[in-house]
């Protein structure tokens, strides 16, 4: 068997299939990489990266994506390197990059991570989510994932981790490490949406060394929910914000979180929730 799997040697009908094939023969051959061309793939359909696999991009590799539809799903022990992800349909309104904790993302030696990514909407309009995680079920988790030098342009929400409530059991998102993240002309940077504590919590969460720069399109920089998250970072001009609103929510189910943007003016942020600790 090969060390690696080249997508060149693969040949489908379209470029979103032949990488899938490559991914695929990867997960069925024990390889673990699959490497991609320094060129231009046209994506017409979702890509799932099997468990296993990591998806190594060139430093001139770039997906188009034409469409509307998740484009890159993450199974658990799955990676992502050096991606460049430019959306050329002004309909597209999905997910680029998505995790869902029905996989059970769990233990310190799994190594998923998504790292050194480029997101942008080639059109402006200012849709989609760049990076999703999402946890729902009982039992569904995502932890102990790293993200790093992440960055995100022109789309409806840079970063969003949303845990609902299960029917029975408990559902997490909780630490992780979102290093580097860089979101720039969203409408809404970073979204934590779950309850404060099970039975659905995103918790214990670290965002460090985050650079945003909004734009007359933005709505909020952050919204959290979900206790013990910790944020450090720069916002710029925050004046180019069409509305004198909070751009900072601590919602009423945010807990103990720690926020040091010392950028963002006290009358723009906004805390209803449980002993947060703010620029202190």
């Amino acid at each position: 068997m090969p060390e690696k799997v080249y997508v060149r040697d693969f040949n489908k009908a379209n470029d979103s299939l032949t990488i899938q094939s490559a991914i695929d023969f990867a997960k069925n051959n024990n390889v673990k990489t699959v490497m991609l061309d320094d060129r231009d793939y046209v994506i017409t359909s979702p890509i799932v990266i099997k468990q296993g696999v990591k998806l190594l991009f060139g430093y001139g590799t770039q997906f188009i994506v034409e469409g509307n539809f998740r484009v890159i799903e993450l199974q658990k022990n799955a990676s992502i390197e050096g991606a460049y992800i430019a959306i050329n349909d002004s309909n597209f309104d999905s997910e680029v990059i998505y995790l869902d904790g029905k996989y059970k993302y769990y233990n310190t030696w799994h190594r998923t991570q998504v790292k050194d990514i480029n997101i942008v909407n080639w059109f402006g309009s200012h849709k989609g989510i760049g990076l999703s995680l999402y946890s729902g079920g009982a039992g569904h988790e995502i932890t102990f994932i790293d993200f790093e030098n992440i960055k995100v342009a022109g789309l409806k929400t840079g970063l969003k981790l949303v845990v609902n409530r299960p029917s029975s059991g408990l559902a997490w998102i909780n630490a992780n490490r979102f290093i580097n993240l860089s979101l720039d002309d969203c409408v809404d940077m970073i979204t934590l949406d779950s309850h404060s504590t099970i039975p659905n919590e995103i918790s214990g969460n670290q965002f460090r060394n985050i650079q945003v720069q909004p734009s007359s399109q933005t709505n909020k920089i952050l919204k959290v929910s979900g206790q013990f998250n910790e944020f450090d970072g720069m916002v710029w001009e925050t004046h180019v914000i069409p509305h004198d609103n909070p751009v900072i929510e601590l919602t009423d189910q945010s807990m103990d979180t720690t926020l040091y943007i010392p950028s963002v003016p006290d009358n723009r942020i906004l805390d209803r929730g449980h002993r947060n600790k703010i620029n202190l």
